[in-house]
């Protein structure tokens, strides 16, 4: 669904305030609306009709936007599980009369068991339809009942236990006035004077016009059981009907009426499903799309159904824009999903634009809504979310997809595009203090907060981008599809695999973005650092948002810019104020927080760097983080260059060598502020960790050493910190063999010269001097070795 619509819908719970949002909440009795100073919430919008008028005009003639909750805390209490069974297809044949504004006909619902001895089966259908007889298997059974509470759902005693994936049919004939609901769930209206007859099921309001199984109304729900579709669908004459899939013929009935049968087969969630009825005008284009780099191309048809009045040229060429946005989209999203039947659109009578799965209704022309709804067949039909808890999935992606259309279009500024089309759709800073996640699924206007689901969830998915970088979250975003397409996802689902994609632990991430409220508010400042010649940042980012928001630690691009140019660090802060040093190619001048907008923020005021409570860092190790040198190259020392004048003994390292203590002396020189680690001889192969013991401090500050490393392999790694003080420094690094470990001096020859080193430290037992087999010492094994060397001249 189009953000344009939940906007109109967002208006009633967010712009209004407090009395609105009870006034829809409260059932009324009376069939009159009283106007009173609260009228002005139901204000339609500058684009006319949509549908917060719609649902002005419901609550003006006493109906609620939607039915209220079951009192039933326990929905399945007195019925089958959600999970009891699988629907394969849903079989339907109605004729709609839109003078009567009836419907009338059959759902021949195909279910397989997925419990031993199932005895029941529970469909919705509004109360207002008559349900007049049931079939399972072809023969007649007792008419349903009503579960507990409930004014959508009948439950159905099977006519015997059915064992665990056996498969039966249940046919529903039903008939009556419908009763929209939610966004206008079934409406019968009039274009230019002819019949118009659409539905709009989202988010559980299919019963409202055709017995389905769905899931609870006003729950979160369960849209994970997807069925293929047939669709039987009877209509005036005049009227032409579009549903899901393809068209499979159109039938001229003895009384004149036309029946017109549109198959799917691929997996669909209930609230996809639609019809629509009117004196369209049918075109189609064939599409063909030819994948990057080669590949074969596939070809699908592109149909679409307009008001006569709307058939343009203009308005034509505006909704075949979809050819271009599929050639956009599909080399980062994948091959279209439905292929096989092709992509439609048709016009509706609703407010922006409804994603039904392989058809998709819109009443206008624009490109942000029409690629909307297109992103929409990746993200919440192919794949989509498993609760209305988790409508974020759906929602927020459509909006991002927008973005990467104005980001990747043919003539698109790129980056430049994105940036603006994302400030475009920036929630205000009061309304991004809710939640991504929806906790009140009983509201509909809180599964579709604009603000919230649609314009903060797709900066979520930015912000994805940002910390994984591009080519991983394009993969990330394949493994979704790979691993759950012709299903459903939880929120939990999308963050597992982000663990698995990248490696890393995205639980903050999405505590602090998609359960928790809020966004950051950042304070900058820094301060130049000169050690042993070489120049550094030190610099703080301070969080000044409100205390109810959470901490946010989600990596940020910090740039400086100097004399010999600039240079940029991601960095994650641990706290409220966090300090980091990181090395600059000269002087630094200037300090960008996030210069390329990858973090929704509200704000990033400069300010003196804050001294108080930063703590000391280590700048540089030698060897370092995961050097290897040879052994004819090795090190004797380990040397730790920090920020600033240390408390610091012997008793503060360690240098384990494969996992065992090895002595060495230390000492400290103020003028370089770096402690020396000296071993007896240089480093024969082993493997070598260096870190720090206790709790060192600063001697100006007393503030503990932020020794902790992001990586203890890796050069980069230094200066070390995680942004806050406490935590000890520990690396790795190497030494080996070598292609000539008996070359002592390094001279490229195992000769004399190398005898009588190797001479001076086979005295001296304990010695690494020599020890060309790396056990430790200087020994006879090593001499062996020496000897068959020594006969080298030059070595390989």
């Amino acid at each position: 669904m189009t953000r344009r619509s939940a906007l109109l819908f967002a208006r009633l719970s967010l712009s209004c305030g407090l009395a609105c949002s009870m006034a829809l909440a409260e059932p009324r009795t009376t069939t009159v609306h009283e106007h009173s100073e609260n009228d002005d919430c139901f204000a339609p919008l500058v684009d006319g009709c949509g549908k917060a008028e719609r649902l002005r005009r419901r609550f003006a003639a006493g109906l609620l936007p939607s039915d209220l909750p079951a009192a039933n805390s326990d929905p399945f209490a007195d019925r089958e599980a959600f999970s009891d069974t699988d629907v394969l297809n849903n079989s339907l044949d109605i004729a709609v009369d839109p003078t009567a504004q009836t419907i009338a006909g059959s759902n021949t619902i195909t279910v397989k068991s997925l419990v031993p001895n199932l005895t029941q089966f529970t469909f919705a259908l509004r109360s207002n339809f008559t349900v007049s007889a049931i079939e399972i298997n072809g023969v007649a059974s007792a008419l349903p009942t009503a579960p507990v509470g409930s004014s959508y759902l009948r439950k159905i005693t099977l006519n015997r236990p059915y064992a665990l994936n056996e498969v039966f049919t249940v046919k529903i004939t039903y008939s009556g006035v419908p009763v929209s609901a939610g966004f206008g769930s079934i409406e019968f209206t009039t274009q230019a004077g002819i019949p118009v007859v659409s539905s709009l099921s989202e988010p559980y309001y299919a019963g409202t016009w055709w017995p389905a199984k769905d899931g609870d109304f006003a729950l979160p729900g369960d849209n994970s059981d997807k069925a293929t579709w047939n669709i039987a669908l009877t209509t005036p004459s005049n009227l032409v009907g579009v549903s899901n899939g393809t068209p499979q013929g159109a039938d001229t009935l003895p009384d004149g009426r036309k029946r017109w049968r549109w198959a799917s087969n691929y997996q669909m969630s209930t609230y996809l499903a639609c019809f629509s009825m009117t004196n369209y005008n049918a075109r189609s284009v064939s599409y063909t799309y030819n994948p990057p780099g080669g590949g074969p191309s596939v070809t699908f048809p592109f149909r679409y159904y307009l008001y006569p009045q709307s058939d343009t040229t203009a308005n034509r060429a505006a909704w075949e824009k979809v050819l271009p946005m599929m050639d956009v989209l599909q080399p980062i999203f994948g091959v279209y999903p439905f292929a096989n039947e092709g992509y439609g659109m048709y016009q509706f009578p609703f407010g922006g634009g409804m994603e039904h799965q392989t058809m998709t209704g819109q009443d206008g022309y624009g490109e942000s809504l029409t690629v909307h709804e297109l992103g929409h067949q990746w993200f919440g039909d192919n794949v989509t979310c498993r609760t209305w808890s988790d409508i974020w999935f759906n929602e927020g992606m459509a909006d991002y997809t927008e973005c990467l259309w104005a980001e990747k279009k043919i003539g698109s500024t790129g980056q430049t595009a994105l940036l603006s089309a994302l400030n475009a759709r920036k929630p205000s800073s009061s309304a991004v203090a809710g939640t991504v996640y929806v906790y009140n699924t009983a509201s509909d206007s809180a599964i579709f907060n604009t603000s919230l689901v649609y314009y903060k969830a797709g900066w979520v998915w930015h912000m994805l981008r940002g910390v994984m970088g591009d080519a991983t979250f394009w993969n990330f975003l394949g493994q979704i599809r790979a691993q759950y397409t012709g299903s459903a996802v939880t929120t939990e689902d999308i963050r597992a695999v982000a663990d698995a994609v990248t490696g890393k632990d995205f639980a903050p991430f999405f505590n602090q973005w998609v359960y928790l409220g809020g966004a950051p508010t950042y304070a900058k400042g820094y301060s130049p650092l000169t050690v042993n010649g070489k120049t550094y940042a030190k610099f703080h980012i301070r969080q000044t948002q409100s205390t109810s928001y959470p901490t946010f630690t989600t990596p940020i691009d910090s740039q400086f810019t100097s004399g010999a140019g600039s240079v940029m660090y991601k960095v994650s802060p641990v706290a409220r104020t966090s300090w980091f040093v990181r090395p600059t190619p000269a002087v630094p001048t200037a300090f960008n927080l996030d210069p390329n907008t990858w973090i929704l923020n509200y704000g990033k005021t400069a300010e003196t760097y804050v001294s108080t409570g930063a703590p000391p860092v280590v700048l540089e190790g030698l060897p370092v983080p995961g050097a290897a040198p040879a052994f004819q190259v090795s090190p004797s020392s380990v040397r730790l260059t920090f920020s600033e004048n240390m408390n610091l003994s012997a008793a503060n390292f360690q240098v384990l060598r494969n996992g065992s203590p090895l002595p060495f002396t230390y000492s400290w020189s103020l003028s370089t502020l770096t402690a020396t680690l000296q071993f007896e001889s240089k480093l024969s192969p082993a493997a070598y960790t260096v870190q720090t013991l206790g709790s060192p401090t600063s001697v100006a500050t007393s503030v503990a050493l932020d020794g902790d490393i992001a990586n203890a392999n890796l050069a980069s790694s230094l200066p070390s910190g995680n942004g806050a003080p406490g935590g000890g420094m520990s690396y790795n690094f190497g030494v080996v063999a070598g292609t000539c470990p008996a070359d002592l001096n390094n001279d490229g020859a195992v000769d004399d010269a190398d005898f009588v080193l190797f001479a001076s430290a086979y005295d001296v037992f304990a010695t690494m001097a020599a020890d060309i087999n790396g056990d430790g010492q200087t020994d006879d094994g090593d001499f062996v070795l020496f000897a068959s060397a020594y006969d080298l001249l030059a070595c390989p």
